[in-house]
């Protein structure tokens, strides 16, 4: 029987030995890769069993990566771990809406490293394809953030029940609805067309309630991802209740 193939992605070398060192003696082949641009041609020609890709790296980044993987239809199914230093929700929800299975913080524990690849791979062989799962849909709902995400022409892709409750939305179906609709009728701290005009990959801005003194407000944290032509790909919307002394 073939032993699982796994793509370790990492530009530090280091890193990529540790972690031949700990999934070889568990029978695993190991094939590495070192930056982004790598990492991709890899995946394709050695078809593995699972990646396991750090975000930051050069040429693209692990999100760029992992996009890119789940638009390929010989790779869209590999599951696909991401090792990270980040810890905030918005950036994991960028993992999540390029299309990562899961999640491993550095430093991370090695029985946790080990166990996690265990069931990916026992998953991949009894389950459906990745596109019959909603598995987007099961991670936001268990967020205690409002989590939006849009496509780039501001159609709503997905948004959780707290993001409902934050922006007083009712409705059942909400896909595909105009996100950018439901925006202008609130009373946002910077102009509409400035948020959806950002060029930026992150954009902060307030939801105020009209005229209401000491009423709580809502901070909004917007995430852009671009194509390597800088074309917006998606927007995500992260956003949080606090009170205005708060701030």
């Amino acid at each position: 029987m073939n032993k699982p193939k796994i793509l370790v992605a990492d530009d530090i070398k280091q890193n990529v030995k540790l972690l031949r060192v700990i999934l070889t003696a568990f029978e695993y082949d190991v094939i590495e890769a070192y930056d982004g641009e790598e990492a991709l041609e890899k995946a394709k020609t050695e078809n593995p069993d699972l990646i396991l890709l750090d975000v930051m790296m050069p040429k693209l980044t692990g999100y760029e990566v992992c996009h890119k993987l789940r638009e390929d239809r010989k790779t869209k199914n590999i599951p696909i771990i991401m090792i990270t230093a980040l810890h905030e929700t918005d950036d994991r929800i960028q993992g999540i809406e390029a299309g990562a299975d899961d999640f491993i913080s550095k430093p991370f524990n090695k029985a946790e490293l080990l166990a996690r690849v265990k069931s990916l791979l026992r998953m991949r062989h009894i389950t459906p394809p990745r596109d019959e799962m909603p598995v987007l849909d099961s991670i936001l709902s268990d967020l205690t953030e409002g989590v939006i995400v849009a496509d780039k022409q501001w159609k709503i892709k997905n948004i959780n029940p707290k993001a409902q409750e934050l922006l007083n939305i009712h409705e059942a179906d909400m896909k595909d609805k105009d996100l950018a609709a439901y925006l202008s009728n609130k009373n946002l701290s910077i102009p509409l067309d400035t948020v959806m005009g950002a060029g930026e990959k992150i954009t902060d801005f307030q939801i105020l309630p009209p005229g209401i003194q000491n009423a709580s407000h809502v901070n909004v944290r917007m995430t852009k991802i671009f194509d390597e032509h800088a074309n917006v790909i998606s927007i995500t919307l992260v956003l949080r209740k606090e009170n205005n002394h708060t701030i």
